[in-house]
């Protein structure tokens, strides 16, 4: 499932994102027994806000992971990526290629013969 952790973050930067990077690793402990992986973020400089992408198979399991991170979220959403074209892309598991539903995360990539698909 993908989730975006939404952070008020006075003052961050593109290298405190990098070391989140670093620090967000897939996880696995006892409490969470599948990995959550981040994804990355974005970042809107003038508003001091990040999005923080994370596919994991639970809000707890996203919510521990972030935390472990040292990430400041103040709301853990549960999100669907919207990619451009005619597909919605569902990144994670569980993903099923419909339209208005998660899909593979390679819509409009090329197949063997170069078409897109």
């Amino acid at each position: 499932m993908l989730f975006a952790a939404k952070c008020y973050w006075p003052g961050v930067t593109e290298a405190d994102l990098e070391t989140i990077a670093h620090r967000a690793t897939p996880t696995v402990s006892p409490t969470t027994p599948a990995a959550v992986t981040y994804l990355g973020s974005l970042l809107f400089t003038d508003d001091d806000l990040v999005l923080c992408l994370f596919d994991g198979p639970s809000r707890r399991a996203v919510k521990q992971a972030s935390d472990r991170a040292g990430i400041p979220s103040e709301r853990l959403m549960s999100s669907i990526w919207l990619g451009a074209g005619r597909h919605t892309v569902g990144i994670g598991r569980g993903s099923r290629c419909r339209r208005g539903t998660s899909a593979s995360a390679s819509v409009n990539e090329p197949d063997a013969k170069g078409a897109e698909t």
